[in-house]
């Protein structure tokens, strides 16, 4: 069961747009996938389910209240989800005080006892006790970055995070790869961040971008992937190349 925290400290990059897109896809090759939403805003729970503050989620397992069992939702054939809510946004006050509480995720997740072949977090772009237990539960980290003026630098301090993180926990979560989201071909600004970008991460920069394609901004208002609202769209011809680069360097 391979693990996979998507992060940027930078908010607007498509983070949630790509778990949706890239899970829609590996499920539809029979995969078995968990997607959990860490972040208060709800943006992926929103995408595939009507929202509902007061469905039980991932607040209550941090809580204790209920068992990550019990609130788990099945979503589209092969895709489960642990939703969010705006209660995310008082979670913190409750468990700063108790122990191991950067790995309250984790522990959660370990009763799951293997039945996905892929978890995904949507992590908020902060450096939040939440997004911590993401970090803390992942195997490899993901970066979806827009090709603009400050992306370098807002990399390197993600990385610093990660590194803080990694030390004072002593975890092995790595970052895995980084990709360009949003990249307009014809703006000599995103060129030049992309071939940054390119320098700075080497390997770990992926070749394939994806586009600004309005169908892509579209499709979570009628809860469906690119892959369901518009196949043959900018957006799915990127998202099925990016998956297959990730699956050429040895997959997720």
């Amino acid at each position: 069961m391979k693990k996979i925290c998507f992060f940027n400290l930078k908010g607007g990059c498509a983070k949630t747009t790509s778990i949706i897109n890239i899970v829609s896809y590996l499920a539809m090759k029979n995969n078995k996938i968990l997607v959990v939403d860490c972040d208060m805003q709800s943006n992926l729970t929103s995408s595939l389910i009507n929202y509902d503050m007061y469905r039980p989620g991932i607040f209550q397992v941090f809580t204790g209240e209920k068992d990550i069992n019990e609130v788990i939702i099945r979503v589209k054939d092969n895709i489960d989800l642990l939703p969010s809510s705006l209660l995310m946004s008082t979670l913190e006050p409750r468990i700063n005080g108790i122990y191991g509480r950067e790995f309250i995720l984790q522990r959660a997740l370990n009763k799951l006892h293997n039945n996905y072949d892929y978890i995904f977090y949507d992590s908020s772009p902060s450096f939040s006790l939440v997004t911590t237990n993401a970090i803390v539960a992942s195997d490899n980290i993901i970066v979806p970055v827009q090709t603009e003026y400050f992306a370098v630098e807002g990399v390197k301090l993600l990385l610093e995070t990660l590194n803080y993180i990694k030390e004072g926990l002593n975890i092995q979560t790595e970052l895995k790869y980084l990709f360009a989201t949003m990249h307009d071909t014809r703006n000599n600004l995103n060129t030049i961040q992309y071939e940054n970008l390119k320098k700075v991460f080497k390997d770990k920069f992926l070749d394939t971008y994806i586009r600004k394609n309005v169908a892509l901004a579209e499709s979570p208002i009628f809860k469906q992937s690119i892959f369901e609202y518009k196949p043959h769209s900018n957006g799915a011809h990127d998202y099925e190349l990016l998956i297959k680069e990730i699956e050429s360097k040895g997959g997720f």
